[in-house]
């Protein structure tokens, strides 16, 4: 175990504290455009909820206090296409009571709490959502919940609002609370919510079905794509449930949850998404004050059993907090999954306690930035959202990530545990540092150490498949070495193989975690260029190698001493204020991309 003397005396260069001083000047005076860190989507500013509901259950047809019924002209000829005699029967007389062609129109129409909606087999569309005149004002940018209640059809096919914008809490009070939603097909895709594209090329709207503060709130069996943002929204809700549905081809995310409590997101099938398949953002922080690593007793969102591929990250989390991700298949996505404390305007920084456990994440190589943004003919580099191609599974990553890694943390009290990781040729799993503090706003040099502390990487089992096929990962961790409390333990390889890494000596295990909270400044530096990736402005940033397609493992790749290893920063004079400096510089950077993104979606 690496220790550091008490009594270290640190010099510190004066091009070290020149560097600073230009740095601290710059933010402090302010850099044009840099006012605000950027943020995974923009979002009216969001609170957790009470915190005192519970998951919902399926309720059936005769437990509902209301049933409504939504079809289309076609639905008769689907359903006898359905091979079940039974789910036939049962879509036949649903299809006698339909009243309703669109689901905003069945949503409408609710007038009891605890009201079941039947959505029968077809293509919607929802057209009466997509110009109604109460959007005639709507100039674009962030949609508080008033507009949401009175025109939710600025940015969402369907939405479900569940309380009165004028009271001043957030919970569900009224006719839609406890609202249940379910495709009646065999498959999701028997039931697809299209958002697609307006005449002009342009998208038709952000988000397919939304359910703002709509406690209770449960959606099956249902498939949303093409939309500009979201297929499926739930937000600052507390108790929901989204289960057996298809998320894909979205610009963002194939669902999409935030500042929500007590969920579950199961049964899915996410994929060709611009950021991530599955983002359950600023989870309520259920365990801000839990000291434990995990397991949890508590947590605010499951996700299980979703087959999670070719989306440029398979799932993410910004302020990911209190996520119990487990039994998923996480495979062929540029990067499997991350959860961090990035991206600003996220309540619950920084990330905590993210339990990730027996799960499937191998093979997440496909390299979309080398396939559809690099070049100036590229698919993504096309203005015209219809044009691009996303209908045709053309995939253009909102954000820079490294291309071959199965999961990245940066965060703190993350359980990372019993999950099978292999072929993923850069790296199995990820851990570094960021500077969340400085990106709220907080400069004090002392709360720059907020993250990466108390992660634990347990009993997986690295490099090979379930077959016993040895597929080795780049490496199977990476570590730039700072953090208090982090451990590595029990991981599991082929035989004849040992656990890779870029630590020049064992890593730590969890009987002696790591103790020094400051990391390596020559691995810290190399993140930085990454920071600046900007799909049309900089797709290719200088220095980032993150993006390249990195060389795949040979099967020899993990023999018994192999490890790569950088320098300790540890042994390396003036260490304190270079890592300061180093924060204030890639914070400019990742401030710098959040800006030219902003003002590119306000032209």
């Amino acid at each position: 175990m690496r220790t550091v003397p008490r009594n270290l005396t640190l010099h510190v260069p004066r091009h070290v504290l020149r560097l600073l001083l230009v740095l601290l000047v710059a933010l402090v005076l302010g850099v044009p455009g840099l006012s605000t860190p950027a943020s995974a989507h923009e979002e009216r500013e969001s609170v957790f909820p009470a915190g005192d509901g519970t998951v919902p259950k399926k309720r059936s047809l005769k437990q509902a206090s209301d049933v409504i019924v939504v079809c289309k002209a076609d639905s008769k000829k689907r359903i006898k296409k359905l091979k079940s005699k039974k789910l036939r029967a049962f879509n036949m007389r649903l299809l006698k009571k339909c009243e309703h062609r669109h689901m905003q129109a069945a949503v409408d129409a609710v007038e009891k709490r605890r009201t079941n909606i039947y959505v029968l087999p077809g293509v919607y569309r929802e057209q009466p959502s997509w110009d109604p005149p109460c959007a005639d004002d709507y100039d674009g940018g962030i949609v508080e919940y008033d507009l949401i209640v009175s025109c939710g059809e600025v940015v969402n096919l369907v939405t479900i609002a569940g309380d009165d914008p004028d009271d001043p809490d957030i919970r569900c009070d009224n006719q839609l609370c406890d609202l249940q939603m379910m495709g009646t097909g065999a498959k999701p895709r028997d039931v697809t919510l299209k958002g697609g594209f307006r005449e002009d090329g342009d998208w038709v709207k952000h988000n397919g079905i939304k359910a703002d503060r709509a406690d209770g709130f449960y959606l099956a069996n249902m498939r949303g794509m093409l939309f500009r943002e979201n297929a499926f929204y739930v937000h600052e809700t507390d108790g929901y449930v989204v289960e057996h549905w298809e998320g894909s081809h979205n610009q963002l995310y194939g669902i999409l949850t935030f500042t929500s409590d007590h969920g579950r997101i199961s049964d899915c099938n996410a994929h060709h998404n611009g950021d991530s398949g599955v983002y359950p953002g600023s989870a309520a922080d259920v365990n801000s004050q839990n000291t434990a690593t995990g397991p949890l007793t508590r947590y605010a969102v499951e996700v299980t059993r979703c087959n999670i591929h070719h989306n440029a990250l398979g799932f993410s989390g910004t302020a990911g907090n209190s996520v119990y991700v487990h039994k998923n298949r996480i495979h062929h996505n540029g990067m499997g999954f991350i959860v961090e404390s990035i991206l600003g305007g996220h309540p619950g920084m920084p990330q905590d306690h993210g339990w990730f456990e027996n799960n499937k994440i191998y093979s997440n190589n496909v390299n979309y930035y080398e396939k559809y943004v690099h070049g100036d003919d590229a698919a993504c580099q096309e203005r015209v959202p219809e044009k691009v191609g996303h209908q045709h599974g053309v995939v253009c990553p909102a954000f820079g990530f490294p291309v071959g890694t199965g999961g990245i943390i940066v965060g703190n009290y993350n359980f990372v545990n019993s999950n099978q990781v292999w072929d993923n040729w850069r790296q199995g799993f990820m851990l570094f540092w960021v500077p969340p503090a400085l990106l709220r706003g907080d400069y004090d040099p002392l709360a720059q150490q907020d993250n990466s502390n108390h992660n634990a990487f347990t009993k997986n089992e690295l490099g090979y498949s379930p077959k016993g096929e040895v597929l080795p990962n780049g490496i199977d961790f990476y570590w730039d070495e700072a953090g208090q409390g982090n451990c590595w333990q029990d991981n599991l390889t082929a035989p004849g193989k040992e656990v890779t890494h870029n630590y020049a000596i064992d890593l730590p295990d969890c009987g002696h975690p790591s103790q020094w909270p400051i990391g390596n400044l020559i691995k810290t530096t190399q993140l930085i260029p990454c920071a600046t990736y900007d799909r049309y402005s900089e797709p290719d940033p200088a220095g980032c190698d993150w993006l390249d397609t990195p060389a795949k493992p040979s099967s020899d790749a993990g023999a018994a001493g192999a490890a790569a290893a950088a320098p300790s920063l540890v042994d390396q004079p003036g260490a304190p204020a270079a890592l300061v400096a180093v924060t204030l510089l890639g914070a400019l950077g990742i401030r710098l991309a959040g800006a030219r993104r902003r003002q590119r979606d306000a032209a």
